[in-house]
């Protein structure tokens, strides 16, 4: 990706846990580094085909000016959602705010934190489970889901029961799709999905056999991934019934497959 960098610049802001730095306000500094897939003002030179660095510094500047929260990094990631809503070009931004001023006993140069944010990616989920309380463990990892830092905009769909696909000597599954916007990357959620698997037991002795939940990546945003541990979109969401009826509640979907097959689904719950 290309690099644009705005660096240093500096703002009056009220940002702080004091009192006295709320009311009388202090310096702040600024850098951004702004992250574009190929800049098209590279090779065409015309303004309209890079970033407004003006408009950029304008954001910027309302933001750190109109603060009055307790931290900085609250902050920084105040500045990273304005510079992301303000050029859909942006794919990624690193924002590093600088406290020169802070009420810090001691020699010091400056107090700052940096951040980096990545353009939240509307993401689908398939959840599933057929051992224990499988309603508890579907819950149970919508849940954790919902706690990921850098997520929003849940949406929900029926849980359904079903008959198990590949290994057919085991309980039924309860199955449902859940839907997301994230700034998480692709490898980071996955990483972050086993971890909520491992935290509700699942085991992976048997390939298709039975397990207390079993999440899976569906799609992620219109990022196409073909990696040994990670292919987006799923390779077989569009011939599993299980996939595809609660799809359909989240986003519409159109099912043209010759190998896909609607089988019986037995509803659980309504949103």
């Amino acid at each position: 990706m290309d690099k644009i960098t705005l660096s240093k610049m500096e703002f009056e802001g009220h940002t702080g846990c004091l009192d006295f730095e709320k009311a009388d306000g202090q310096k702040f500094i600024v850098s951004l580094d702004i992250f574009i897939d190929r800049i098209k003002g590279c090779y065409t030179d015309e303004l309209a085909d890079t970033v407004d660095y003006a408009a950029i510094f304008d954001v910027t500047k309302e933001i750190v000016s109109g603060d009055k929260g307790n931290l900085i990094e609250c902050l920084a990631q105040k500045i990273a959602d304005g510079v992301l809503k303000a050029d859909d070009r942006i794919g990624k931004v690193r924002v590093t705010v600088s406290k020169p001023e802070a009420p810090v006993k001691g020699i010091f140069e400056t107090m700052e934190v940096t951040i980096e944010r990545f353009r939240k990616e509307f993401v689908v989920l398939s959840l599933g489970s057929n051992l224990g309380d499988r309603e508890a463990n579907i819950a149970a990892a919508e849940q954790a889901l919902r706690e990921l830092p850098g997520t929003e905009g849940f949406r929900y769909a029926s849980i359904y029961e079903t008959e198990p696909v590949g290994l057919e000597d085991q309980p039924y599954f309860l199955n449902t799709c859940v839907g997301f916007y994230t700034d998480i990357e692709p490898f980071e959620l996955l990483d972050r999905i086993h971890v909520i698997e491992n935290d509700l037991l699942r085991t992976r002795e048997v390939h298709w056999g039975p397990r207390t939940i079993d999440i899976d990546i569906i799609f992620y945003g219109d990022k196409v991934i073909m990696k040994p541990e990670l292919t987006v979109p799923h390779p077989r969401w569009n011939v599993r019934s299980f996939v595809t009826v609660p799809l359909k509640e989240l986003k519409d979907v159109d099912i043209d497959h010759p190998d896909y097959k609607e089988v019986s689904l037995y509803r659980k719950r309504d949103n």
